[in-house]
């Protein structure tokens, strides 16, 4: 995502908080040793990728940003990362043990939204969790939002209408709940395989 690479410094100084890690490490707590995990939207690793690594777990970032990218690597140069965008996951179906997109789907509009839920629907395996942060209501227009001087769209769906979608795409939606940062976290289970 352009705007991203156009942030890149600063938001590698300036946003290494805990934001997520509460909801990300009770995932990683509920899964196998050393499971598979797709971190969608990695950016530059901090904190999500790096605690899912020193839980034991196996992560492969994905991120739309060569800029942000190329500081995952700096700060952890074993991990895979992959330039990609989450509504087309470059991955085999039935890859991952979960996948988490922290601060990403919102970013996308509503269409590439649905797409990008079939995609890691399809790269997921069967029982795996899938957590995300959207915005939760029906916004068709989105809005417009500034980071450190970009500009970013925004757009979501309702937690109803989330639930839907991701029904149609084999998830079933498990927990809806907003964090102390004001994020509304989503955790769906994929709970049968529609893509074969």
């Amino acid at each position: 995502m352009r705007e991203y690479d156009l942030i890149a410094d600063w938001y590698s100084s300036e946003r290494s908080g805990e934001t997520g890690l509460s909801e990300t490490m009770a995932l990683a707590s509920s899964l196998a040793p050393a499971s598979r995990i797709l971190d969608i939207g990695c950016g530059h690793g901090i904190p999500i990728t790096r605690a899912l690594l020193r839980a034991g777990h196996t992560v492969v970032g994905l991120d739309s940003s060569s800029a942000m990218l190329e500081r995952f690597r700096q700060n952890l140069p074993q991990t895979p990362a992959i330039r990609g965008v989450a509504r087309s996951c470059p991955f085999a179906s039935g890859t991952f043990d979960a996948a988490i997109a922290w601060g990403v789907l919102f970013h996308l509009s509503r269409e590439d939204q649905i797409q990008a839920i079939a995609s890691v629907s399809r790269v997921l395996k069967i029982g795996a969790p899938f957590l995300f942060t959207s915005g939760d209501v029906d916004d068709i227009e989105g809005k417009d939002g500034v980071m450190n001087g970009v500009t970013f769209r925004y757009y979501s769906f309702s937690p109803e209408s989330y639930r839907r979608i991701l029904g149609e795409h084999g998830f079933a939606m498990t927990n809806v709940h907003r964090d102390n940062a004001g994020n509304t976290c989503y955790l769906a289970t994929k709970t049968i395989d529609i893509h074969d």
